[in-house]
């Protein structure tokens, strides 16, 4: 969905792949990206942070994930940059940019094309936190970046399942939802497309479009797959379909448990504040019509 993609790219925060598949993952006869580092045990925890937080939407986890992947392999600097992108310390986070930045211009290849993105989201971070202008020149900027590194990375590697999906989010922002959907179509294929977060993001923008009935069907199913309620991810996007249809008390139904099941879903909790709003403009609208 459109909000869903705006608070990513305001918060500048997630690209997943998976490299040591877990069960319910794709598996491809290429050998998956390293993302810069040769550690298996902190390519194991920064694989788990992103299924944890892409399919399943558990950002606690995750960042506990992340953070054990950069505690083993301390030069792994795209485990780094994910940190930085999901800390809500801006001394912490000015801290690892820094420490990107003087190692940047020695890379080269894949991993820069990535870490050239997540530079910009970091900066971009620290503008917000410092309260800092951030122009609409500068956002562009960092779109179209964002847009032509992932086409590169994800024609190199079509096997990284949840680059791909950031690719989709970067479509979604800059061409709109229709066009976005036909490119998941077009550049997933079919197991991806049983991924979690496929699944859920294609309802989503559905949803944006008007095309409810299918939006809906797409997240009963994800529900279904992820067959779990304990993760957040499903409420999330029942709420974002529902918001949608301006069905307000049944999205505010689903966002509320989604941040009970997690308070630091960043996503969730920037769809309740738009909801609770929602419902207020709602409500006062009603009342100055009775009066």
């Amino acid at each position: 969905m459109k909000n869903q993609f705006q608070t990513i790219v305001a918060l500048c925060f997630l690209a997943f792949s998976c490299q040591q598949k877990p069960d319910n993952t794709p598996t491809d006869s290429k050998e998956s990206f390293n993302y810069g580092s040769k550690n298996d045990s902190a390519l194991a925890y920064f694989n788990r942070g992103w299924l944890q937080i892409m399919d399943n939407g558990q950002w606690t986890l995750a960042e506990k994930s992340f953070r054990k992947a950069v505690e083993i392999d301390p030069d792994f600097l795209i485990g780094q940059s994910l940190v930085g992108r999901i800390t809500q310390d801006l001394d912490e986070r000015k801290e690892i940019l820094n420490l990107i930045e003087q190692s940047q211009q020695s890379l080269n290849g894949d991993e820069k094309l990535l870490l050239d993105v997540y530079v910009s989201s970091l900066g971009l971070l620290n503008a917000r936190d410092q309260k800092q202008k951030i122009t609409p020149d500068r956002i562009s900027a960092h779109y179209s970046l964002s847009e032509k590194n992932f086409r590169k990375f994800v024609h190199r590697h079509p096997e990284e399942s949840y680059i791909k999906a950031e690719y989709v989010e970067v479509l979604h922002a800059n061409l709109g939802a229709d066009l976005a959907i036909d490119s998941l179509e077009d550049l997933a294929s079919s197991d991806q497309k049983d991924l979690p977060f496929f699944i859920g993001y294609k309802a989503t923008m559905l949803a944006e479009t008007g095309r409810f009935k299918p939006a809906l069907s797409s997240a009963r199913k994800l529900k279904e797959f992820v067959n779990d309620p304990a993760m957040p991810a499903p409420y999330v996007v029942f709420a974002a379909v529902y918001s949608s249809m301006d069905s307000l008390a049944e999205a505010k139904k689903y966002i509320d448990k989604a941040v009970a099941l997690d308070p630091n879903h960043l996503i969730a909790i920037s769809l309740k504040k738009e909801l609770d709003g929602k419902i207020i403009s709602t409500q006062a609208s009603k009342d100055k019509k009775i009066n």
